[in-house]
């Protein structure tokens, strides 16, 4: 009887062992399951995750569910490799696991997709592959060199043009400006010329001002071939066939955009196209006669097609059609194919189109799927494809601080989501009770660097629960959310076309959407805004249409009447007070590393100077909605880095609202870069999105993919 009793008893504490350990093998798992995702999507260490994936499918605790996926993945990873154990690996799930129905369909359309890949390579011995060449680069918006030796790209450490030797591994500068101390000025996209001697490449002042360059592989120049005050911004796409012009794109100060030819000799330009819209990449056909562009299928819209416009004159031409996104990357150096992005097979996938004098021929042929985001760094005569993958891992991280000391009670954690680093931009509810914050719908299609093919969500978070509710609005591009002061409504801050902004307000319940400013207006936002306590004042800030001033203004949301507060040429970031009767403004020079932060009332009236920290001090402030005040006012918080002591990094810092002494609170913050710093109503627990580091950026080439001729 003892024994039975004891039997029972122990099988009762098995059964609770087992329902307590269940749920964290589970989240086990899950975390496993991330960190293939990391190594797949943010490093491209294809073999590291499929070794990740293989344990997570063969892990029974993980559930069907993940294990299901985790095979799907493991596919996802062969075929990037160009294996053929994709196609088997697809089959696999599609036998062992036909109750995960929505994998399935996934696995019976990815096989269907491999069964019409019809690309021959050269040779059996020289097969399909990927690999790459160059990890850690600093810079995706270069070029591949003409012979395919080097790659252009900025030496973000100067802001000079450098190039990388693609065979030894070495850099060489090309300009010298100096250190950053010395000069503000920076290089930014360039390209090649067809011989390969020179490169021309866009050049920014420390007025913000943009010109045209050319400079010589061995250094010689370099040369402003085309300036012009009206133009706000100007970058080099592409090199007419004899390198006598340069195509280029240039944005005006009335905000159009215009595609047009630069002669190198003299400065002439032959407008192209102008257009409203900004192109997603253009560059010219082999022989010169027409140019290759996508643009919005309609207005408003970031789905793509790609056209051929003729050089001489006249119609475009459709190139590439469909209801799908399609987004141009470049064209075989023997001019005969056009190598594009789409996710028409619900992937972001490369395809080749047949061109023949102009036209396009035949239907668009499957190169990979399952790429991703990817920048265009160029074709060599050989076939060879160069481009770069840049991943930037953003996550949200909590801690809780004491009030009165400003000291940790509890150390910064990460915040456990269903997809790590595409979490940004934490803003706690006023009642404490939820957090809003931006993620992504589709990661694999994701990229933190502004491309928006990922598709941002507004994210609702329980903090009691951490059960999460998505809000998908017809916004492609969003950040920046407030909370309204009764919990009803998330503003955000729209990234629209025609390089304009809009700020909506959303309901977080039925997740309807009213526009308060429209993008129509054509402006730019800048900074935090904030809602006056009694939710009928919008605080925001506004860029002027000839970018020269920074403004601070309040709307009246019953009137919609604006009031100018404040207005500066520097940068501005402003943060309201709890009162609402104060706004703490940050302001960075525009000219040199300089930062100042200033009070002044809502209403108006002279800015009183809390701090001010010149370029020859070595200190740099975070400026990405990074000043918060604390709940009883008392306090205005920062994020600074003492470049004056060994390995600097961001500190957690405070000042005095009536004035005084800055105060370091001796908690570092985590990542290269840190935003939007977000307290909670108790005062005591904060939040901030951070980007680790370093970014996992590379430069890969794929090789023996076209087809013979």
């Amino acid at each position: 009887m003892k024994t039975a009793t004891v039997s029972k008893l122990f099988a009762v504490l098995v059964i609770l062992a087992l329902g307590t350990l269940l749920p964290t093998l589970a989240q086990n798992s899950e975390a496993q399951f991330q960190q293939g995702l990391i190594k797949e999507e943010g490093e491209g260490s294809l073999l590291e995750a499929i070794e990740i994936y293989n344990e997570v499918a063969a892990d029974e605790s993980a559930g069907r569910p993940l294990q299901a996926t985790a095979m799907l993945h493991i596919g996802l990873c062969y075929e990037k490799l160009g294996r053929q154990e994709a196609s088997n690996t697809y089959r696999n799930i599609i036998n062992n696991f036909p109750d995960q129905t929505e994998t399935v369909k996934v696995d019976r359309e990815k096989l269907s997709l491999l069964a019409q890949t019809t690309v021959i390579t050269k040779a059996e011995s020289n097969e399909f592959r990927i690999r790459k060449v160059w990890e850690g680069a600093e810079d995706l918006f270069g070029k591949a060199s003409p012979d395919g030796k080097y790659l252009s790209f900025t030496d973000w450490e100067t802001g000079d043009l450098a190039v990388y030797e693609l065979a030894g591994g070495k850099t060489r500068r090309l300009t010298h400006k100096g250190t950053w101390e010395d000069c503000s000025d920076y290089a930014e996209d360039s390209r090649w010329s067809p011989d390969g001697r020179q490169i021309a490449y866009g050049w920014c002042d420390d007025t913000g001002a943009y010109d045209l360059r050319i400079i010589g592989l061995d250094g010689s120049g370099p040369e402003i071939i085309y300036k012009n005050e009206q133009v706000m911004y100007a970058i080099p796409c592409d090199w007419s066939p004899d390198g006598k012009q340069v195509l280029a794109l240039l944005q005006f100060m009335d905000r159009t955009m215009k595609a047009a030819l630069i002669s190198v000799e003299d400065g002439s330009m032959s407008v192209l196209r102008s257009s409203d819209e900004w192109p997603g990449s253009i560059c010219l056909t082999r022989d010169g006669r027409h140019m290759l562009y996508d643009q919005p299928q309609k207005e408003n819209s970031r789905v793509r097609d790609i056209y051929l416009l003729p050089i001489k004159g006249g119609q475009s031409i459709p190139l590439v059609q469909n209801p799908a996104d399609d987004f141009l990357l470049d064209i075989t150096r023997d001019g005969n194919h056009v190598l594009f992005s789409s996710d028409r097979d619900g992937t972001l996938a490369l395809y080749l189109i047949q061109l023949e004098e102009g036209k396009p021929k035949g239907e668009p042929v499957l190169v990979r799927s399952g790429m991703g985001q990817i920048q265009n760094l160029g074709f060599t005569p050989s076939g060879s494809f160069y481009y770069g993958m840049s991943k930037e891992s953003t996550d949200i991280y909590m801690g809780e601080l004491d009030p009165a000391s400003g000291n940790f009670i509890r150390p910064w954690a990460k915040m456990n989501t269903r997809f790590q680093g595409y979490n940004r931009e934490p803003a706690y509810a006023p009642d404490g009770k939820q957090l809003a914050y931006i993620s992504v719908m589709n990661p694999s299609a994701a990229n933190t660097s502004g491309n928006a093919k990922g598709g941002d969500m507004l994210v609702i978070r329980s903090l009691e629960t951490e059960q999460e509710r998505n809000i998908i609005p017809e916004l492609t591009h969003m950040g920046f959310p407030i909370w309204s002061p009764d919990n009803k409504f998330v503003t955000v801050v729209e990234w629209a076309e025609k390089s304009s902004m809009g700020m909506h307000r959303i309901n977080v319940e039925t997740g309807q959407m009213e526009t308060l400013i429209n993008p129509d207006e054509g402006i730019r936002l800048f900074g935090r805004h904030g809602w006056s306590p009694d939710g009928n004042t919008l605080y925001y800030g506004l860029l002027s249409k000839d970018f020269t001033s920074f403004q601070i203004l309040s709307r009246n949301l019953e009137s919609g009447k604006d009031h100018r507060i404040y207005e500066s040429h520097d940068i501005l970031h402003l943060s309201l007070s709890p009162d609402g009767s104060q706004l703490a403004i940050l302001s960075i020079s525009r000219r040199v590393k300089a930062y100042a932060m200033h009070l002044m009332p809502v209403s108006g009236g002279e800015a009183r100077e809390l701090f001010r920290f010149n370029k020859d001090e070595n200190i740099d402030i975070a400026y990405a909605c990074t000043t918060i005040w604390s709940k009883d006012g008392k306090y205005i918080l920062f994020l600074l880095k003492d470049g004056t002591v060994e390995n600097p990094s961001w500190e957690l810092c405070r000042i005095p609202a009536p004035g005084g002494q800055i105060e370091k609170l001796d908690i570092q913050v985590q990542g290269i870069t840190a935003s939007s710093l977000s307290m909670h109503p108790d005062g005591r627990h904060i939040a901030f999105s951070s980007t680790s580091s370093p970014i996992s950026s590379a430069v890969w080439v794929m090789e023996n993919f076209l087809p013979l001729e």
